[in-house]
């Protein structure tokens, strides 16, 4: 049971870190403000969270974490690399979206690491990018002939799914599966793509 609430208020230490570091900025933030964020004294915030290293260590782990496991259940949905693009980029979507303030954290934050957590974050990144790449070779494997670099066709990729908050605020979860199928059909087919009935049928 202690163990349990614990956790719990480990995770609400956190949840709040990642809220006022999305907000301020890592540089900006302060331990008072994220204690006050949670709701707890100063001194009960280093009981959970030592320091704002390790509040931002956590929050991009978790993160890459939750990527990761996204990606792991797109790949194990289908077995067809076309499916399961589709659904690696839905997966990739809905994190953007349900979980901005990790997602902005990030983005913006995880160069202020240090040491070895900034290899650690650094190693669980590469490791993302470079099964998104490995699916991504499924894909051009499926066609006769494939000029387009697999590094810039993934990075290509990564950087329309993480534009989406500029340009789309107050995004649902339906809106989301619009936004990610037509992604995957602008990847897969660029924009003169017939329909997405035609593409996925």
């Amino acid at each position: 049971m202690a163990d349990s609430i614990y956790h719990i208020r480990a995770l609400g230490a956190l949840d709040a870190a990642e809220k006022v570091f999305a907000r301020r900025g890592f540089g900006e933030a302060t331990m008072r403000e994220i204690a006050d964020a949670a709701g707890i004294s100063v001194a009960g915030l280093y009981y959970y969270l030592p320091s704002k290293q390790r509040a931002l260590y956590l929050s991009c782990e978790r993160a890459f974490r939750q990527l990761i496991r996204r990606l792991d259940r797109a790949l194990a949905a289908s077995g067809d690399p076309h499916e399961q693009l589709r659904a690696f980029v839905r997966g990739h979507l809905e994190f953007v979206i349900r979980q901005p303030n990790a997602f902005r954290v990030l983005l913006r934050d995880m160069d202020a690491l240090e040491a070895e957590d900034r290899g650690t974050i650094l190693e669980l990144r590469r490791q993302y990018f470079s099964r998104a790449a490995d699916l991504v070779i499924a894909v051009q494997q499926q066609v006769e002939l494939s000029t387009v670099s697999t590094r810039v066709a993934t990075a290509a990729l990564f950087g329309m799914m993480n534009w989406t908050p500029m340009w789309h605020h107050d995004v649902s979860d339906d809106d989301a599966a619009s936004v990610a199928d037509q992604m995957t059909q602008l990847f897969l087919h660029g924009v003169t793509a017939p329909s997405l009935v035609e593409v996925f049928s």
